[in-house]
Parts: C-alpha cells; structure tokens; sequence
C-alpha cells in the first residue's frame, strides 16, 4: 500500500540534539516550515546507541495502549523490539488526537484513531534510514532491506543506532509503503505488556505516588448539593492540629470548597472533620430519585418535549393488540469508581505550571490550567502518570482544577486526594434513564414496528464537545445503543427528551451503550417471546442485512453450544451490541442460588476488526465484562434531599472474584480497521443477564440493579 504525504499532514523529519532523529506526524497544530526543524513531541526517537524511544501520547489505564500503539510504530520500521523503550509523551498540541481535536484518551480510540497515522510514522521512519544506508554505503535504495532493527545490502550491515545520524539530515519521504497483513510480524501477536515488570514490582508510577520537596496534602470538604457555594467556614479547630499548614477555600468553575492543607493524608483526612462549612442552599438540594423517576415517565408518556433520533416509517398499517407489546426499562445513576482514588499533583511557579496527573484528558487540562493561572499553555505542563483505572471519570477536570487553584494560593505543590466517599459523592456519575418500547411483529415473526422514547441527561452539554455530540438538538450519547441498533425494522423510530435533572453527569464506560443495550436488547427478547421464536435465532433473523453481526451471532450459537441441553436449574440469555466500532456478542448461563443469579458460564464472540494483540483484546473483553456485570447486579447511585446515598463499597459494591465465571473469549479474524476493545465488552452483559433470569423465571427484569425477587 503506497502512500502520499504532503509536508504540511504529515511527516516532520528534525535533527536531536546530540546526533539521531525523531519522526512526528504533524497535526493541525504544527504550521508548515521550510526547515527540517524538531518537532518538540514525536512519537519516535532514535539514538545512535541505537535505542528507540517511543514517546505514546495517550493515558495507559490497563487498557494496554502503552504496548499496543509502539506496536503499530515497531511494525511499520522493522525495528528490534528489544531495542524499544516506551515513555509517556509531555502535553503539547502535536499529540491533539485526530478526532477529538485536543490530546486525550476516550471512546475506545487509542487504537483506532491511531491505526495510521503511527503505522505511517513508522514507514516513513523506515524508508528514512533505508535512505541512510544508502547513503552511508553508496548503494542503491532498492537494494536496502530491514529487518529486526538491521539494514542490510549486500555483505552492508547497519543497525539503526549506526544510521541515525545520517537519517536526521535527510528530507521526509513523499510517499511511503504499508505492509499488508500477511507481512506483520508485531501486528496480530500477543507481545507482553511492557509495563508488566514495572506493574508487578511497584516501580510504575501512579498519580498518588508523586512526592515532591515541600509538597502539602490537600483533604477538601466539598459541597453537598450541586451548585452550592461556601458562606463562611470556621478552621480554628483544625488549624490547632499539628501537621496542619493552611485551610482555604478552593473555588473552581465546576465546585467550592474548603481545603485543609497538612503534611499527609491522614493529618488532612482527620483536620477537615473539625473544620464547619457554612453553606448556601442550591437550588437542586431538595431533589431526590423517586421525585426525578416520576419527572421521566412524564417525559417518556408525554411526548412533547421529545426531539427525534431517527424516523423510518413504510407503513401506517394498524398494530393489533395481539402482535403489539409495550415496555418500560430504568436504569439508575452510577459512578465510575475506579479503584486508585482520584488524586492531582499541582505546583504553580512564577514561571511555570507542572501538574503531575493520572489524567485521560492531558490537552483540555492544559488548556483549562493556563485559563485559571493565566500561564501561557506552553508554560503548563502535564505529566502524564499510569492510572489505576480511568472509566471516563479521571476524563473530568474537577480534582486537577482544585489542585492548580490551591498551589496557585500557595506556591507549594500541593496534592489533592480524594478518598472513597469524596470519590462516589461529588457529582460525576453515569445518567440515569427511562426509556419505554413499543414493538410489534407480522405474522412471520418479523418485527414491523419499533419506537423507542428515552429520558436522560445529556451528557455533552456543556463539556465543550458539544459540536461533535449535539446533532439536530439530539445529544447523541443519549441515544446510542437505540437508535443505531442493526435489526431490520421497516418501521422504526427513536426519541430523546432531555431530563436535566441537576445531576453532575459524564462519560461512564460504553457511555450510551451502557443503559440503551439493556433496554434494546431485552426488548428484542420480549419481541422473540411474542413471536415463540428462539431468541437467538429470532435475532438472526434480523440480521441478515449485517453480516458482520451475523458471523459473530454464529460464532457464539457455536461456541456457546446454544441449543445443547443445559443442567437442570440452569438458563442462557444472548445480547448483541455495535458499539465503538465492533461487535460484541454474550451468552451467560446462569443458575439461582438462595434467589440470587449465580454465572456459570459466560461466551463472548467479537469482530474487533484487525486484532493488534491478542491477549490485549481477550482481556479487555473479559475486564469490560465484569464491569458491566458490577454494574448490573449491584450498581445504583440515588439521592435523598440531594445527597447521593452512597459512601463507599460497602453500599456501592463491586463484583467480587469469587462471583465472577469462567469466561470465553472468540475473536473473528478480519484485516478491516481496527474497533475499540476498551468499551465494547460491557453493554451485552446486563440484557444477556436479564433474557436467562427470564428464561428461568418467567420474569421480565425491566430496571437495574437485578432484584430478583421485586
């Protein structure tokens, strides 16, 4: 595959100081220049001792990206993986992601947004040095090949540590050559994580390991209620205690608070208990769930504050009773809680910011520091740390703000920790949402008619995506998972009405797709019911437009061994879910202990497209899995006189080991594009869930948290 670059999108080849070269590719942010100057953040660098460094400008939270994107680099180069050392990039303009825009890590994108311009980076990288070698020894280029980091021509022999300095003088390639499948050699296999050593002995760096000179340990008391703002406060208590430095008020765009500042943790955790805050009442303070609940099934009844996802009607034949049914399914708040506490390191200087974060969203931090220190942006600088889980909630600016805007009081680096309470409680949570269905089949058993009308939050209101997300007044976020469903349905339409509730909402895991499967594909089950058709196959039969999805509903009839006799006291239940890019497909088998599900068994069968790395891709799928099924069987966030009834895990619980099932995992082998692999494994497991408690109780789960008894 050959390809043209032009100078201005692509290539940048720069000399580094001390010999060697470094290859970026130059995004929007970078003008064009008529000089071979350094990009200041390239993803490749390479030393005349002949290291690699690969600089990878996303946020490493598990998900693997810090082996999977060198990956993609490494393959294109021929380089010696033993040779490669992986660091993570600084914050800089160059690394704005190809489709956010900014430089950030969301939407299962790393990958995918990544699947080209890298493996590029690395073709380019590749033809440079063949160029070198060709140079150095007065060959042809044609006669220069590379492999494992070696190029050689004739008896020639050079590694790229040998060449570099040649390459660094040499002009970007106006055109260069990708391997096709058959000729990886990274690509495809299950190459171990680089940080896996770094991981299992405690030298990876997380967010809450930084520990500068001089820096204070920030414990804040925050408002109860959204929207509130500190009156008053009274430290007097607190400042008596020894250890204790500062206790201010921590106002940012998106909170108020008051900061107790102490040499630790425990010393600041304790103090901010004798500090008494004086707020103001918000105008959401008095809210609660079961007032909000009746607030949507008045949305979803009425119909007039709706706006329309999709509209495809062919027919206004009559629906009888008989071949009509009509659902409505709930699912709650959730947060994210993921299991390193949120935590920001932040020290304001005259002349500089540095911010040490377990961050996913390194640019519009960047951007948002230099706007509350007045620091220009290139004078803010965010080092990207190892995230012990992300989820979407380490996406949200609040935890980074409070820490740059208590250092900027101070002039200290001050770190902002956040404990488990602080973490469940401060208003970032997943939406909550009702949606009712109204469906109806022919009869053939193929469904005629399907309208969905959903009430939640919008979600991108008001986080500045809203040009991406927002499309003719339909918060798309709102509405995935609905409205993009594959079946074959002549008549269909979807609906949004816009809940503002108050909450705080955000980017949860799958995001949309997380409530919107649960209600598609349990409904899809009803419709199966009502047409006395096995749910599986009632699902291929609408699928026979997508064959994507079908090869992956086949895959797991096969490997789940669907119609095979089950033990007795046992069931299955399928979903199928599109989202980020593949498809995903899950059966559970289950049994009831003491009136509780118990999994025996989950299968998942997914088309992620190109698999990068295997075990990467297993383990994501399996990861996301569980999450789902936490979320399923336990997950609910609701609100009392405003306050979120949730403190910890003991009333917020996660699945535990020991309720988690064998699990398989069958992947599709393509050369299409890569998908997403972060997100995609948590949507099908809640419906499987459901439609196999169905199958052993004759009952419909129509919300979560499963209660089997309600």
């Amino acid at each position: 595959m050959a390809l043209s670059i032009s100078r201005r999108d692509f290539f940048k080849l720069v000399a580094v100081a001390g010999g060697g070269f470094a290859i970026g590719l130059n995004h929007d942010a970078l003008a064009d220049t008529q000089h071979n100057t350094f990009t200041p953040s390239p993803w490749v660098k390479i030393e005349p001792t002949g290291l690699i460094t690969i600089l990878v400008d996303k946020s490493e939270m598990g998900q693997g990206v810090n082996t999977a994107l060198p990956m993609l680099l490494a393959e294109e180069m021929d380089a010696d993986w033993q040779k490669i050392r992986v660091v993570f990039a600084p914050s800089d303009p160059i690394y704005a992601h190809p489709w956010f825009h900014t430089q950030a890590t969301g939407g299962s994108t790393s990958v995918r947004a990544m699947w080209m311009p890298l493996r590029q980076a690395g073709a380019a990288a590749r033809e440079i040095l063949r160029q070198a070698a060709a140079k150095k020894w007065q060959v042809s280029v044609d006669s220069v090949h590379i492999k494992n980091g070696i190029a050689h021509s004739g008896f020639h022999r050079a590694t790229f540590g040998d060449l570099a300095n040649i390459a660094s003088t040499l002009p970007a390639p106006s055109e260069v050559k990708l391997k096709t499948p058959e000729q990886f050699n990274f690509i495809g296999q299950s190459i171990p994580r680089v940080d896996n050593l770094a991981k299992s002995t405690g030298r990876a760096r997380f967010g809450m390991d930084i520990q500068l000179p001089g820096m204070l340990i920030a414990g804040v008391i925050r408002a109860p209620h959204p929207g509130a703002k500190v009156v008053s406060f009274d430290a007097d208590k607190a400042l008596k205690i020894k250890g204790v430095h500062y206790v201010l008020k921590v106002s940012s765009p998106v909170s108020e608070g008051v900061a107790v500042l102490a040499n630790n943790t425990w010393i600041a955790f304790e103090a901010r208990k004798a500090v008494t805050v004086q707020w103001d009442k918000a105008v959401d303070s008095g809210f609660n769930s079961d007032a909000l609940l009746e607030k949507m099934k008045r949305l979803v009844a009425g119909g007039e504050q709706t706006l329309t996802a999709v509209d495809r009607q062919q027919s206004t034949d009559n629906l009888t009773a008989s071949n009509k049914i009509t659902s409505t399914y709930y699912a709650p708040f959730l947060a994210h809680a993921p299991m390193e506490p949120l935590n920001c390191t932040a020290w304001v200087q005259h002349d500089q910011v540095e911010v040490w974060v377990g961050t996913q969203a390194q640019g519009p931090n960047q951007q948002m520091i230099s706007q509350l220190t007045g620091m220009p942006t290139q004078q803010v600088h965010v080092y990207t740390q190892y995230l012990g889980g992300g989820f979407g909630r380490r996406f949200a600016p609040d935890f980074v703000m409070e820490a740059v805007v208590l250092s900027k009081q101070i002039l200290t680096p001050v770190k902002v920790v956040y404990d488990r309470t602080d973490d469940l409680t401060q208003y970032y949570y997943r939406p909550a949402a009702l949606c009712q269905l109204e469906g109806a089949i022919d009869h053939n058993g193929q469904i005629t008619h399907l309208r969905a009308i959903t009430a939640t939050d919008s979600i991108a209101q008001g986080t500045g995506f809203e040009k991406a997300l927002i499309k003719g007044g339909v918060d798309q976020t709102s509405v995935e998972g609905l409205h993009d469903i594959p079946y074959t349905i002549p008549n269909f339409k979807v609906e949004w009405a816009n809940l503002n509730s108050g909450v705080r909402t955000w980017f949860w895991r799958s995001v949309g797709h997380s409530q919107n499967s649960f209600f598609s594909e349990c409904f899809m089950d009803e419709l199966a019911h009502l047409a006395q058709v096995d749910p599986l196959e009632f699902r291929l039969k609408h699928l026979a437009n997508h064959s994507r999805h079908y090869a992956v509903l086949q895959l797991l009839q096969d490997k789940s061994n669907w119609h095979s006799t089950l033990e007795s006291g046992h069931a299955r239940g399928v979903a199928i879910v599109e989202s980020f890019g593949s498809v995903v497909a899950q059966m559970v088998e289950i049994s009831l202990v003491d009136n509780t599900p118990k999994l025996h068994r989950v299968v998942i069968a997914a088309d992620v497209g190109t698999v990068v790395n295997p075990d990467t891709v297993k383990a994501q799928l399996e990861g996301a899995m569980v999450f789902g099924l936490s979320a399923a069987l336990y997950g609910e966030v609701k609100f009392k006189d405003g306050h979120p009834q949730v403190n910890n895990f003991s009333d917020y619980p996660v699945v535990r080991l020991i309720e988690v099932p064998p699990v398989e995992v069958y992947l599709i082998s393509t050369h299409d594009h890569p998908g997403g692999v972060g997100e995609p494994g948590t949507p099908p497991i809640a419906p499987a869930l459901c439609n196999a408690l169905f199958v052993l109780t004759q009952k419909r789960h129509y919300q979560l948290p499963i209660v089997v008894n309600a």
